[in-house]
């Protein structure tokens, strides 16, 4: 992970997120320490998802040792479902959260802002393919904003062409010169795929219009 950490920066990454709760929660804080004592947050910010790996009853002291580190936000800390446990994390909480998970299969707009009332999150996180397409993100984003709650929009495992409409709806909604990192770069992971003129620069997305 911390190979793969500096081969993004060298490529001009200067926000990158972790996967954690898979493997022993030590080790894992080794490996942040290691992180923040060579990139400080100043150089590199530092997201955290640990999809659901943590319980009720360690999550609280889980995020109090990540704070330590500026930790951006982390995703998802304990399973979804759990609303008056998350509700209560993200009441006390000493850095951010953020829902992913959490939101898939709430299509109806009732249930949204229920949902969003009850466990009053920092963030939420939209994959158009899995939380109601584009009309479900832009709902979801409305119902956000007008709770002063956060968002980012990020891929899941579209081609290039759905990579393309995901990045030109995040324009849309957040204006041609976004300040919140995105998460678009997916399409790294196919050995195939579709081509179309889309290009990474440093860290942003870029459609190259000298293309044909």
């Amino acid at each position: 992970m911390y190979d793969r950490l500096e081969e993004k920066l060298q490529s001009g990454f200067r926000c990158v997120k972790l996967k954690i709760g898979a493997i022993d929660f030590d080790k894992e804080m080794e490996l942040i320490r290691h992180i923040r004592q060579a990139f400080p947050s100043g150089q590199v910010e530092l997201r955290v998802d640990a999809n659901g790996g943590f319980s009720p009853d360690n999550a609280m002291a889980r995020l109090e040792a990540l704070a330590q580190y500026d930790i951006h936000s982390i995703e998802q800390p304990i399973r979804q479902r759990q609303w008056a446990a998350m509700a209560n994390l993200c009441r006390h909480t000493p850095l951010p959260i953020a829902l992913d998970e959490e939101l898939i299969g709430t299509n109806e707009r009732d249930r949204k802002a229920e949902l969003l009332d009850t466990v009053r999150p920092q963030f939420i996180i939209l994959k158009p393919s899995l939380h109601g397409g584009m009309a479900g993100t832009r709902e979801w984003i409305a119902l956000a904003r007008e709770r002063g709650i956060g968002s980012w929009i990020t891929s899941a495992l579209e081609s290039n062409i759905g990579l393309n409409a995901i990045a030109q709806l995040a324009a849309d909604i957040y204006g041609p010169r976004i300040t919140m990192a995105q998460g678009l770069g997916t399409g790294q992971l196919f050995t195939d795929n579709v081509p179309m003129p889309l290009e990474i620069r440093g860290d942003q997305l870029w459609m190259a219009t000298d293309q044909k």
